[in-house]
């Protein structure tokens, strides 16, 4: 039997295969790592949150029981009475709703003798949404309500985003 000493051309090109591989592996987590698809992470869980914010507001007004706030026009604010229980449509006594107040935007519940902007929206706390300017609710029609804000997040050099939400207001 004859045997040669050394490599092969494919444990060369084998080899090589293999080098590539692992190269481009770490320059694929040094990418991830990186300061700007951190950023870009950061930014795009700052966006997600608004967004679960802005649904669970749209279907806490849409199945309100009776609208009360902007009747007409636009307002930094919006009111609703929420139903007493869930099968029927007789309104409860306190008003709910959301106001823009100090770049932010959050969820209010008054009684007859109280005002409380202390409350929970579901899992998330006040303020709903930080940072947001120019927030404003508009009565489109009278089954139509749009809510529009940008938010500007703390710790972003650039830009910011404007959210935009039409409502349709079902018992209405």
């Amino acid at each position: 039997m004859n045997r040669r000493s050394g490599l092969t051309v494919w444990e060369i090109v084998l080899f090589t295969v293999f080098l590539a591989i692992a190269g481009g592996a770490s320059v694929f987590f040094f990418f991830l790592n990186s300061e700007d698809v951190q950023y870009a992470q950061r930014k795009y869980e700052l966006v997600q949150h608004i967004n679960t914010v802005l649904d669970a507001i749209c279907l806490e007004i849409s199945n309100s029981a009776q609208f009360e706030h902007p009747f007409n026009g636009s307002s930094r604010e919006c009111f609703f009475r929420a139903a007493v229980d869930a099968g029927t449509l007789l309104p409860d006594a306190s008003r709910e709703g959301f106001s823009f107040v100090d770049n932010n935007l959050v969820y209010v519940s008054r009684s007859g003798d109280s005002t409380s902007s202390l409350r929970r929206l579901g899992s998330f706390e006040n303020p709903l949404v930080s940072n947001c300017r120019e927030g404003k609710f508009t009565r489109i029609s009278s089954d139509l309500l749009e809510i529009r804000f940008v938010a500007h997040a703390s710790g972003f050099m650039k830009g910011s985003r404007e959210f935009v939400r039409l409502i349709n207001l079902r018992n209405r």
